[in-house]
């Protein structure tokens, strides 16, 4: 063989070499590309842990929201019989004649059910909601109408319809939803509090649901 035939086939061979290199490189960045890339496509939208308990929860909190501070003088409710910071919000249903169903915010165990003075019908539920226990109060319902005492319930599960206002169903109360939350261990009902640090152990209903609504 030639010098010159020597070259060339010594040429030919570190460009093949060159060549093989580069394909490789190229397909080493295209895999992590891909890596890069896989995670993102299996993102999926996380599934709200709670729902409301009624239809049109956070517009029809119009009168008494969470914390406020009334007396029977001062009170949006006319008349009133109650005075102290509110512990949860109500959920205003005076100008709807049919019935409102009472939803399980969340999955849950059923601590208490019945009549209570100052509430009529009641519901009260632990939950367990991004490993936080909650006991919500589901006040104001129909008596005849409520989720057995000691039930497991579901997210969404129907624990009971509001009470008629201004009858023995809500004790005198107007129709209306006062939801709660207390996230103490003992069972706690009061819906007013005298000062803020006794309210600091209830939760703004509106926190839990906003970034779902």
């Amino acid at each position: 063989m030639s010098k010159s035939s020597f070259l060339l086939c010594l040429l030919i061979g570190l460009i093949l070499v060159a060549y093989i290199r580069q394909l490789s490189l190229t397909s080493d960045n295209l895999g992590d590309q891909k890596s890069a890339v896989e995670p993102a496509e299996k993102v999926e939208e996380k599934e709200a842990n709670v729902v409301a308990p009624v239809k049109e929860f956070e517009t029809r909190i119009t009168k008494k929201p969470f914390g406020i501070f009334i007396t029977p003088a001062t009170s949006p409710i006319q008349p009133e019989r109650f005075s102290g910071y509110h512990t949860g919000v109500d959920v205003e249903y005076g100008d709807v004649e049919e019935e409102v169903a009472v939803l399980a915010m969340a999955d849950g165990l059923v601590e208490h059910t019945g009549w209570v003075s100052g509430y009529g019908g009641l519901v009260a539920i632990r939950h367990l909601i991004d490993g936080k226990k909650y006991l919500a109060i589901y006040a104001h319902l129909n008596p005849a109408r409520l989720v057995a005492q000691g039930k497991s319930v579901t997210k969404g599960e129907q624990i009971g319809i509001l009470g008629q206002g201004n009858t023995p169903e809500t004790d005198g109360e107007r129709k209306h939803l006062h939801f709660a939350l207390y996230t103490g261990s003992d069972f706690n009902l009061k819906g007013y509090v005298e000062t803020p640090d006794q309210l600091s152990v209830w939760v703004d209903p509106i926190i839990i649901f906003s970034p779902f609504q």
